[in-house]
């Protein structure tokens, strides 16, 4: 791409480091942007529901990869295999169903595959196969990961197909939520996926699913976001844009008459997405475009249920996303969940929400809408000793093979949390932190909007200009490490400061000024320290010249550093990284001019080694708020 197409979205400084950087030899910092074309393979241990099969599959996998199989006609043949050993391969609805699987090239059964040893206690064998051979670039370019069955099982339990109703996966994958389900006929369930052989195995896995039944498996290759144009567009069931065509629905009420009763899914994360002219859409996340798409094909009452990762709770980008839950479905529940994709660092939540009726949404909640949520913490382990995959909630204990599932208690939270800062966090508070946090809140008279604020310095290569140790025309340079709460401790780097050497630089009279705040950047508390030594900071600690009316620098610290407002913060915005956005809606109130002096000599104190009136400290902003 390039530098113009970039006009407007990124500045003319970051411009010229990514300049710079094209020019360096090691490619030390371009590596980290390329983890899409990582050629690694990552074993999906999640994804298995004995790990007992670990080794069988790897040994099967690299069997296949040796003789250069392609995937498709692995999946195939395996798939082939299971119709197979249930029975009903040879049954006409299963031919039928199979047929159409390539429709250009045909699928190659490969027989020396037909003997080998496969697990027959795994869930989804071909989507775990699947997930085996794909490479971490390319999974993380699809945002390709597939739901572990304890979790697919959490969020498909409760369902109710007695009176007709009907299911999506608009992003099904191989069927994962599809299998999940009970109570549900295949008449009942609709499924479609971008990925050839996503879909192959999701109509294999149905059939084998309801191997006593003729069906037709009503899922579907197709982009849902391209071909779902318009919801208007389905209206017409022989809109040849629409579900691919639409060529297989030929049944009148094919998706409920296109209004659907519950939708699950696992959106592709993290994709940047396009238009027909080629920009990307304004949410850029892909999930919040799916969620769109998919919630205006929900049925009044219906049940839309994504999986989502944890950052949509409360970073900024997600902020759309945040706007659009709150002010167009009636929010039931957030489940957090600690474990990872392999090969993924964020973890992931779920979030269940309803199609109010009519009029239900918004600022003006009416009695269709819930004034609270159910939130739950479903807690998974791996046994590495009992050789088992576990996953665990609480109480109800549901036991399949060696997989097992507890589902606990819930609290409940108000959905005023969400409505507390401009991001629209979604805050899981109590009733009790909520109250505390609108009383401080409502005290706030000031913020910090006016004052002056730096980045640390960028050098670009640490190692050529960090020294660990003093020398002939090197000065301190003070780290995230060496910043506690009031002070900074002895520095342990040292530079010689020439700002044409760095990458990014503020103005030397931030860095120089007589008074000014240094802060932790990467910290999930607030840690403020004092210095008037006119030091410099690397990027890994940030600079705050505060101007609050009434208020010293060294008041302003007393109150960033009050368990109070760590309280605030840590209700609020919930990030491991402070940020200036966050900061600037801190409140500070009116206080008198004795009040001033009197924080500004405690804080004289602690500098002093006083570290007693830090609790006399907070007990007076305590006392403020």
């Amino acid at each position: 791409m390039r530098k113009e197409d970039f006009n407007g979205i990124i500045s003319e400084a970051t411009s010229r480091n990514w300049q710079r950087l094209r020019t360096r030899k090691n490619g030390r910092l371009k590596a980290r942007a390329n983890k899409m074309l990582s050629r690694k393979s990552v074993l999906p241990l999640e994804y298995f529901s004995d790990k007992d099969n670990v080794a069988d599959i790897q040994r099967f996998v690299h069997f296949c990869k040796e003789r250069n199989y392609k995937v498709d006609d692995v999946i195939y043949t395996v798939g082939v295999r299971l119709l197979k050993e249930a029975g009903i391969y040879d049954k006409p609805h299963v031919a039928a169903a199979l047929k159409p699987l390539t429709p250009l090239t045909p699928l190659m059964p490969l027989t020396p595959l037909m003997p080998l040893t496969l697990p027959k206690n795994e869930h989804d064998l071909l989507g775990l196969l699947y997930q085996c051979f794909l490479l971490e670039g390319e999974k993380n370019r699809k945002g390709s990961y597939y739901t572990p069955f304890p979790v697919a099982k959490n969020m498909t339990s409760g369902l109710d197909f007695s009176k007709k109703q009907t299911f999506l996966d608009p992003c099904c994958g191989s069927g994962a939520f599809i299998m999940a389900l009970e109570g549900a006929s295949p008449s009942q369930i609709f499924g479609c996926d971008n990925d050839p052989v996503a879909v192959m195995i999701a109509k294999i896995n149905i059939l084998l699913k309801f191997p006593d039944e003729v069906f037709e498996p009503q899922i579907y290759c197709c982009d849902y976001l391209n071909t779902l144009n318009t919801l208007n567009a389905l209206k017409d069931l022989n809109a040849p844009n629409a579900l691919n065509a639409l060529n297989a629905l030929n049944a009148p009420n094919a998706l409920n008459a296109l209004k659907v009763s519950y939708i699950i899914s696992n959106p592709p994360w993290g994709a940047v997405l396009f238009d027909e002219k080629n920009k990307p859409i304004p949410t850029r996340e892909s999930f919040s475009v799916f969620f769109e798409k998919a919630y205006g094909q929900l049925e009044d009452g219906g049940k839309i249920r994504f999986l989502l990762p944890e950052s949509v709770l409360n970073v900024k980008t997600h902020r759309d996303f945040r706007e659009f839950l709150l002010e167009n479905t009636d929010i039931q529940s957030i489940t957090r969940y600690n474990e990872t994709f392999s090969g993924v660092q964020t973890k992931y939540i779920d979030i269940l929400s309803f199609r109010p009726e009519r009029g239900g949404v918004g600022k003006s909640p009416t009695n269709n809408v819930t004034e609270y949520l159910d939130v739950r913490d479903f807690s998974t382990s791996l046994e590495m000793t009992v050789g088992k995959l576990e996953m665990t909630v609480g109480k109800l204990e549901m036991t399949v093979g060696k997989l097992e599932m507890k589902e606990g208690e819930s609290r409940k939270v108000s959905k005023h949390c969400f409505r507390l800062t401009k991001n629209l966090n979604f805050n899981l508070l109590s009733d009790f932190e909520l109250e505390k946090a609108q009383k401080i809140l409502s005290k706030g008279k000031y913020t910090l909007k006016d004052s002056e604020w730096a980045l640390g310095i960028v050098t670009g290569d640490n190692k050529k200009h960090v020294k660990s140790r003093r020398g002939k025309g090197l000065e301190p340079i003070y780290t995230g490490k060496e910043i506690e709460a009031y002070s900074l401790k002895p520095p342990k780097h040292f530079i010689k400061y020439n700002r044409a050497d760095y990458q990014q630089v503020a103005k030397d009279e931030i860095y120089r000024a007589d008074e000014k705040l240094v802060y932790k950047f990467i910290s999930k508390n607030l840690v403020f320290a004092y210095d008037n030594s006119k030091s410099l900071v690397l990027n890994s600690a940030n600079v705050l010249i505060p101007r609050v009316p009434g208020m010293s620098v060294k008041t302003v610290m007393a109150f960033l550093n009050s368990s109070t407002f760590k309280f605030l913060y840590e209700s609020l915005f919930g990030e491991i990284k402070i940020l200036k956005g966050n900061l600037m809606e801190l409140p500070f109130p009116e206080i008198s001019p004795e009040t001033d002096k009197k924080l500004t000599n405690l804080v004289d104190e602690v500098l002093n080694g006083n570290k007693e009136a830090m609790e006399v400290i907070d007990k007076e902003i305590d006392a403020l708020l």
